[in-house]
């Protein structure tokens, strides 16, 4: 396992979907939106500021460029789309729902990379 594949898994593959973990089956736009909100937009935060998972994945990606992370390029796409309906909570619930397999998918890919290395 490289120490590149475990610092994107942590800071991305972890965070990505962390809120969306506990939401009730069924669960509001309301709350979709306020943990996708907190998982998407503002993925990383501290004392700098505020990191969205498109942007974590800009700053990562090369570091993994020797694996096949097509599929997380493909969810990634679909955040990046969707990142200013969820900053502006305009986005519909068929968006909303896209964003939330997407980032649960980024989680399990990266998690399934992690474990095969």
């Amino acid at each position: 396992m490289s120490e590149a594949l475990r610092a994107v898994r942590h800071d991305l593959g972890k965070y990505v979907s962390f809120h969306l973990r506990w939401l009730p089956e069924g669960a509001t736009d309301d709350e979709l939106l306020d943990a996708l909100r907190n998982d998407v937009v503002a993925t990383r935060r501290g004392p700098a500021g505020t990191e969205s998972a498109p942007a974590i994945w800009t700053r990562l990606r090369p570091t993994v460029e020797d694996l096949d992370v097509s599929a997380i390029d493909q969810d990634i796409a679909i955040l990046s789309a969707h990142i200013d309906g969820l900053e502006s909570g305009e986005i519909d619930h068929d968006a909303l729902l896209a964003c939330a397999a997407a980032a649960r998918r980024i989680s399990a890919e990266l998690t399934r990379l992690y474990k095969e290395s």
